[in-house]
């Protein structure tokens, strides 16, 4: 049954492994090959670009997962649930729940020699125990709820000209609105500054 498994393994990476190459093969697109001339510059050879061009496609495009990821995932999702609905279960939970569902009967063996003797005892998560196993699940949830994104800044009002004071001066982008440098009021520190 194993080698079985490994033949149709084997099969199945052979078959993603040629499927790979032949998107190799693909025509280049003009995107493509104007990056790699503006690389390159001006004087380089169109050999030269294409090779470079293909060079730059080669491998998985960033931030694509691979196939053989997506594989994996769909075959360990028929054992139980995503890891972020079992993580959001236990964060929804209270502290008591748990506590409550940890709640179990062991027996333990008490004392030594002719003197053993075997007890049942009841065992449980503590509070303290329960609210850290929530917190772990809270903390593994927080970025889908607060990501570190960047601040947008609305510069749309007309008339006002942001200028960028810290590092090198940089050429504009875009359209430019006609207008006068307005300098930064700071605030009055009562020393006479301006």
């Amino acid at each position: 049954m194993t080698a079985l498994m490994a033949e149709a393994k084997r099969l199945v990476e052979a078959e993603t492994a040629e499927q790979e190459q032949l998107d190799l093969l693909e025509p280049l697109t003009a995107e493509e090959l104007a990056e790699a001339r503006a690389e390159l510059g001006a004087n380089a050879g169109g050999l030269s670009v294409v090779k470079h061009a293909r060079e730059a496609r080669k491998g998985r495009p960033k931030g694509v997962k691979n196939r053989r990821t997506d594989d994996f995932v769909r075959y360990l999702s028929q054992f139980g649930p995503d890891p972020a609905v079992a993580a959001m279960q236990i964060l929804a939970a209270p502290e008591e729940v748990h506590m409550e569902r940890s709640r179990r009967e062991r027996m333990k063996v008490v004392g030594k020699g002719d003197s053993a003797r075997v007890v049942l005892i009841t065992e449980e998560m503590t509070y303290e125990a329960a609210q850290s196993a929530r917190l772990r699940a809270a903390d593994m949830l927080m970025p889908y709820w607060h990501s570190k994104k960047p601040v947008a800044v609305d510069a749309t009002i007309r008339g006002i000209i942001l200028q960028e004071e810290i590092g090198e001066i940089r050429g504009a982008r875009g359209s430019v609105i006609d207008g006068d440098i307005l300098g930064v009021a700071l605030p009055d520190d009562g020393e006479g500054g301006e």
